[in-house]
């Protein structure tokens, strides 16, 4: 089974706002539809929580988390600031259909260096 990359641009750097959403993709989900979303996250200056993803960040890092799709609207992301005045960046986007991820996991999670853009894109 191919795996197909729903963010438009997986390389672009975007800078996030906190408690805005910003978009990192052009391309619709699908409302009851689970997905995976694994990007880079930069954060300096600060700890944050990402909406819709479990945990505290603080440092650059890769991070993925799934969710069931509720609105239709592509994929965007927003943080709050737990301390600091943290600078929060992402890159080497992927999102993709669950099913997807799982059947091909065990390739994608043994990838040292995986930036989203050498799969197809939707």
């Amino acid at each position: 089974m191919m795996v197909t990359n729903l963010i438009s641009s997986p390389r672009l750097n975007v800078t996030l706002n906190p408690g805005e959403y910003t978009p990192i993709s052009t391309i619709g989900k699908q409302i009851g539809v689970a997905y995976w979303c694994t990007v880079w996250l930069d954060v300096s200056g600060g700890s944050i929580t990402i909406t819709g993803c479990p945990g505290t960040f603080s440092k650059s890092q890769r991070i993925g988390w799934t969710f069931t799709a509720t609105s239709s609207n592509p994929m965007s992301l927003a943080y709050n600031v737990v301390s600091g005045s943290p600078t929060v960046k992402v890159r080497d986007m992927v999102l993709c259909e669950l099913g997807e991820y799982q059947t091909n996991k065990a390739l994608l999670d043994g990838l040292n260096f995986f930036d989203g853009d050498t799969m197809p894109l939707a």
